[in-house]
């Protein structure tokens, strides 16, 4: 639940994007760039959390989110390798990619039954009505500052000559990703580091999902060959920086090489993350 609301900017700054601005490239930045940006900010929690691992006790459903992403990723790339029948204007690939979708939330659902047991988490208490008061009202005021976004990125990518997937991977994506930096570090201040976890995989998880809704807003036809193939190198980053993660979950108890208190898995997704920026700018 908290990664969807979390990605309610990306969702509605892409299909912004292909609506407003008439701009697949904005949309496909947008939401391959917040995946590599969900990912750095682990190795941002990790910076901020001293007591221990970040990786540690990630609970199995968050792990399985995180195979998901991999694999939505992988599929939204054959969009760009090979050329998919249309439905009306929708292209198969993206009925394939909802089905997976739903699959990979059955699937984190069930097996959130073997999770580890939860963080304990400190909770401040305010009323249930209350709270899904503010929690709605924030999600409106989302919507509308994510077609007003869509509008800002075009401009800027205009302005700067940067280019429309620049400014999409780019600074669209950082700013629709601020929620769920937010988030993870108020989950991390109450001690609940897995919930932080399942916030990222799931978002990620989410904005592949977003590729479907970009497709039937995208009425001309399919979307896949509006956009440029650089950002079939961003998605292929993003896989990169989520295997890493998940090779972290499951190894870092065993790695004995750390960098000051951070785990070695942060440094390689800093690294990577590194690298996306020269080759993006480049």
């Amino acid at each position: 639940m908290l990664a969807l609301f979390t990605s309610l900017p990306e969702l509605i700054s892409s299909i912004g994007s292909v609506t407003v601005v008439d701009s697949p490239d904005l949309a496909f930045g947008n939401v391959y760039g917040s995946n590599i940006f969900n990912i750095f900010i682990i190795f941002l929690l990790d910076f901020m959390f001293l007591k221990g691992s970040i990786f540690r006790d990630v609970s199995l459903s968050n792990i399985v989110s995180g195979i998901y992403g991999i694999l939505i990723m992988s599929i939204t790339f054959l969009g760009f390798l090979m050329d998919f029948p249309n439905i009306g204007w929708i292209n198969l690939l993206s009925i394939i990619i909802i089905i997976v979708f739903f699959v990979s939330v059955y699937n984190a659902y069930k097996t959130s039954s073997l999770d580890i047991a939860p963080d304990a988490i400190k909770t401040d208490n305010i009323p249930l009505n209350k709270a899904y008061f503010l929690f709605f009202l924030n999600a409106v005021i989302i919507v509308f500052a994510g077609l007003i976004l869509s509008k800002s990125a075009d401009q800027v990518a205009i302005i700067t000559g940067l280019g429309q997937t620049v400014v999409g991977s780019l600074l669209l994506a950082l700013v629709t990703s601020l929620p769920e930096l937010s988030s993870c570090y108020g989950a991390l201040k109450v001690g609940a580091a897995n919930m932080a976890i399942g916030n990222l995989m799931g978002s990620n998880v989410f904005n592949m999902f977003v590729i479907p809704f970009v497709d039937i807003f995208y009425v001309k036809g399919n979307v896949f060959q509006f956009v440029e193939p650089a950002h079939l190198v961003t998605g292929l980053i993003g896989t990169i920086l989520i295997a890493i993660t998940l090779l972290g979950i499951n190894q870092d108890k065993y790695a004995r090489l750390k960098v000051g208190h951070l785990s070695i898995y942060s440094v390689y997704i800093l690294v990577i993350y590194i690298v996306y920026l020269f080759v993006i700018l480049n």
